[in-house]
C-alpha cells in the first residue's frame, strides 16, 4: 500500500508541472482544437454576400458570434468596438449573428457599433463548434485560430486577451 503513494504523488506533481508550463508558455492557446472552416460566405446587413477569406484579405480577424437577446454579448460589444477602432484597418471585426429573434441591424446602428454584421450565421457557428453566446475567435492572417473565448471570462478579460493576441500577431508583420 505504501509503495503506491510515492508513484501517485510523483504523477500528480508531474501533471501539475505540465499544466503550469502549458499555461505559462501558451497564454493564448486554444483550449480545444478548433478546426478552421473552409471559406464561407454570409449575407451582410445590406443583403450583399460577404466572403470571409476575400473580405479579410489575409488580415487577422475577430469573429464574435452573438445575439441581441444575450446580456453578455451586450456587455462585450463596447470592448470589441474599442478594439476595432484601435486596430482598424489592420484587423477585421465581424459580428456573426446567431439564434436571433430580434433586430441585429437596428441594435448595432442604435449603439454606434462599426463591426461588420453578418446575418444568419448559425451554420458557421456550428462549424466552429460554437455552442453558446457569445462565441469569440481570433484568427490570424495565416488562418489559424489563435484565441477562443473561454466560458466564464469577463468582458474586460476577453478584451485584454484579444488585445494581447492581436498585438502579438500584428506587431510580427
Amino acid at each position: 500500500m505504501n509503495s503506491r503513494r510515492p508513484a501517485c504523488g510523483r504523477a500528480v506533481l508531474a501533471i501539475a508541472v505540465l499544466v503550469g508550463l502549458s499555461v505559462f508558455f501558451d497564454t493564448f492557446a486554444v483550449e480545444d482544437e478548433v478546426e478552421l472552416l473552409s471559406d464561407w460566405t454570409l449575407l451582410g446587413a445590406d443583403g450583399v454576400p460577404v466572403n470571409f477569406y476575400e473580405d479579410s484579405a489575409m488580415r487577422p480577424a475577430v469573429l464574435l458570434f452573438w445575439a441581441t437577446w444575450c446580456p453578455y454579448c451586450r456587455q462585450l460589444m463596447p470592448h470589441l468596438e474599442q478594439l476595432r477602432q484601435e486596430f482598424a484597418p489592420t484587423v477585421r471585426f465581424y459580428a456573426l449573428n446567431i439564434w436571433e429573434d430580434g433586430d441585429p441591424v437596428t441594435y448595432l446602428a442604435d449603439n454606434g457599433y462599426g463591426l461588420q454584421l453578418l446575418l444568419e450565421a448559425d451554420a458557421v457557428a456550428k462549424g466552429y463548434g460554437i455552442t453558446g453566446t457569445p462565441g469569440l475567435l481570433v484568427i490570424d492572417q495565416n488562418r489559424s485560430v489563435i484565441y477562443m473565448r473561454k466560458s466564464g471570462t469577463t468582458p474586460d478579460q476577453v478584451a485584454s486577451d484579444v488585445r494581447a493576441a492581436l498585438t502579438q500577431r500584428v506587431n510580427k508583420n
